[in-house]
């Protein structure tokens, strides 16, 4: 190995480090340790081909493959030197950007009556936006009396108060931004012009949303949601009906957050109107991240008949470990959100495993609304920041489950990566099929069947020979039986669109319609924190590492007692007690990388990797180390079973390690994460199969290499 660009103090520590993937894999090198790993498995077959032929097997070749290595490794050194550099250069330029949100919800248990839906309907229509009207309110006067009190200074910094900056990723953001939106008047473009925009403090909030996050609109300051600056707030109700916030079009078109300060408290008294209601939940769970993912308030805001769609998302990121992969995960699922909110089986109406991101599981879960549901009552998307609920609400928006005429006039949902994104409801009307749009929906759905089975084969066919994870993603496609293609079809993913302009058409929807006046609506809701999530802990950058993006690859690992395990500086796994060896099976993102050392060294390595590169998150910045929490911990007992893995130790938003100790042996374990936030033990395991996927172990590591059985299944 060659080490002359790796950091000093990480190579101070090597003797006490058994295994370390900045050391061993060369910080980020893993594209090349997969070529490695190639050549050693064709090496292989060269061998076993030549003892099959009883022929001597050649050093010259053995002494070619072996120099072969090592001009691969000098030349891909060469490049990852190139690529650093430019790296380093662009993160000098970032500023991180934090959370946005309180840590901690509260919640509060109204008595209400179930009312009957037609007669509430029109009283209630408007009670989200004046709920989030006195947000604003309430956010502006705790800020002014923090201010004063704290530092005695006026509640705008800055000397000319209209001129308030945003904050946030500015150095993304071209200059000629606000040229982006039709209303914006061009002549304004001049020396004294203000890329920023103009704010107006004294000014009221609108009562027209943001189509993005459904946040009010106003130009009252940057920091609130929903804000536009003066130049683009226009006083015409039905140019705001087509415009977006300042901060959904940076996250859309730039991949920009700002900060923003919102407090997120009341927002669950915004979902309260589902207990006065006849309506049905889409609950929605990240699968990557469960039971942490699982609001355990649920039953607070629903009435005890109040029907549950249970949606289990992003199964598109797991690995298939055995042929009943799909039903293990949904009998774990509805298990799991039985025992955590406390409602009763009987309300979950069907369990469904989904891609929001590629659309699998999209039309099945379709079916089952309009089979299951129909058109009884309002339906509302409810589930924890970061689970996909705005995903799930553009795709079904364009999609047979919304009225044809209403797909093209409602706005996308804002998604990024950065949770917390939907700040109030936002809402399409769902469609009341007749006989015939139903038989014709049915029609479709049989006609593409034939070629989604011939798709599914040619996918794992390609996957079989070359390896490539992209074919074994589970996909599904999403249509329309009764309209031609929607304008969105092409943009259903804001990142990807072409062109910056925000609106070449004016439109909206307008609910005073009378074809509008009895339907039933599809609401986004916003996010809520669970306490077990430590989300808002991390930096914008820190969270693009965190969470997986493709096919999470297992990482198995032989641990022994009095060993410890690091998950990037997040998370941490002690080997307290145990007769032998147990093996440890990683899933969490690939850029997260593994460091393995001895207990008694754990403390001392910790502290001195923070300060380097090793860690890759959190973030090795003096500034950013000073508000990071300590890792706290919480001690588990695992008894091994048969042929597989015993269950599965959660560390919230990070992964999860499934163990895998000798049938009958009990070891004691010590799991850490950030605050000693949502350590779970998850018992039966997530995906039980999966050490067996395991390839032979990696000489000289306490690590086993991808094995080819996870290929075939995949």
């Amino acid at each position: 190995m060659i080490f002359n660009i790796v950091n000093p103090k990480v190579l101070s520590l090597r003797n006490k480090l058994l295994y370390c993937d900045y050391l061993d894999y060369e910080k980020m090198g893993y594209v090349k340790h997969k070529k490695i790993e190639k050549q050693r498995i064709e090496q292989e077959k060269i061998m076993r081909f030549e003892m099959n032929e009883k022929k001597t097997y050649s050093v010259m070749l053995n002494e070619w493959i072996k120099d072969k290595k090592e001009t691969d490794i000098l030349e891909e050194k060469k490049d990852e030197e190139k690529i650093d550099k430019c790296e380093n250069e662009t993160v000098k330029k970032q500023k991180p950007i934090y959370m946005p949100y309180a840590a901690v919800d509260s919640y509060e248990i109204i008595d209400t009556k179930i009312l009957d839906d037609t007669n509430t309907e029109k009283e209630n229509i408007n009670l989200p936006n004046e709920k989030y009207e006195e947000l604003y309110e309430k956010y502006l006067q705790i800020k002014q009396n923090t201010l004063n009190n704290g530092k005695n200074i006026p509640i705008f910094e800055d000397v000319e108060k209209n001129n308030k900056i945003p904050k946030g990723e500015l150095w993304k953001i071209p200059s000629t931004w606000m040229t982006d939106y039709e209303q914006f008047d061009d002549t304004l473009l001049n020396e004294h012009y203000n890329c920023y925009g103009t704010s107006d403090p004294d000014s009221e909030v609108s009562s027209i949303p943001c189509g993005g996050c459904g946040a009010l609109l106003h130009c009252k300051d940057p920091e609130i949601p929903g804000y536009l600056p003066l130049e683009l707030f226009s006083k015409n109700d039905e140019d705001l009906k087509s415009t977006i916030c300042q901060r959904c079009h940076f996250l859309k078109f730039y991949n920009s957050a700002l900060e923003v300060k919102v407090s997120i408290e009341d927002y669950p008294n915004l979902l309260k109107i589902i207990k006065t209601k006849r309506c049905a939940i889409i609950l929605i769970v990240d699968l990557t991240d469960f039971p942490c993912s699982i609001w355990p308030d649920l039953k607070t805001i629903m009435h005890p008949f109040t029907p549950i769609f249970l949606v289990g998302n992003k199964v598109d990121l797991l690995p298939r470990d055995s042929p009943k992969f799909l039903e293990n995960i949904k009998q774990l699922l509805a298990n799991t959100v039985v025992h955590i909110t406390g409602v009763k089986k009987e309300n979950i109406t069907h369990v469904e495993l989904i891609s929001a991101k590629t659309g699998y599981g999209i039309e099945q879960l379709i079916n089952k609304l309009q089979y299951k549901w129909k058109h009884k009552g309002d339906v509302y998307l409810v589930g924890c920041t970061n689970v996909g609920k705005s995903s799930l609400f553009n795709t079904l928006l364009n999609s047979d489950y919304c009225k044809v005429k209403a797909i093209d006039l409602v706005q996308c949902a804002t998604v990024s990566t950065w949770p917390g994104t939907t700040l109030n409801l936002l809402k399409f009307p769902i469609l009341n099929p007749n006989m015939k749009k139903y038989i014709l929906r049915i029609q479709r759905l049989i006609n593409e069947k034939f070629y989604r089975i011939q798709e599914s084969k040619y996918r794992d066919y390609k996957f079989k020979e070359t390896g490539n994870m992209m074919f074994a993603t589970l996909e599904g496609h999403v249509g329309k039986s009764f309209t031609k293609n929607s304008r969105k079809d092409d943009n259903m993913d804001p990142f990807l669109e072409k062109s910056h302009k925000v609106m070449t058409k004016k439109i909206f929807l307008n609910e005073s319609e009378q074809k509008y006046e009895h339907s039933r609506w599809c609401y986004d809701t916003p996010g809520t924190i669970q306490k077990d999530q430590i989300l808002d802990l991390l930096t914008t950058d820190e969270l693009l590492l965190t969470l997986p993006q493709e096919i999470i690859t297992p990482r198995t690992f032989m641990f022994r007692p009095k060993q410890t395990i690091f998950v990037a500086g997040m998370g941490r796994l002690d080997y307290l007690e145990g007769e032998y060896f147990i093996r440890c099976t990683l899933f969490a993102s690939k850029k997260l990388p593994i460091t393995i050392c001895y207990t008694f060294d754990a403390e001392e390595i910790y502290n001195q990797l923070l300060e380097t590169e090793a860690f890759v998150v959190p973030t090795n910045d003096q500034n950013r180390l000073k508000i990071w929490p300590k890792l706290q911990s919480k001690e588990i007992k695992v008894t091994g079973v048969k042929n597989e893995s015993a269950g599965d130790i959660v560390l919230s938003s990070i992964g999860w390690i499934a163990i895998t100790p000798f049938e009958n042996n009990s070891v004691s374990l010590r799991a850490w994460t950030p605050e000693g936030r949502g350590i779970y033990f998850r018992s039966p395991a997530l995906l039980s199969k999966s050490v067996h996927l395991r390839g032979p172990r990696i000489q000289g590591t306490p690590l086993y290499s991808l094995g080819q059985k996870f290929r075939t299944l995949s």
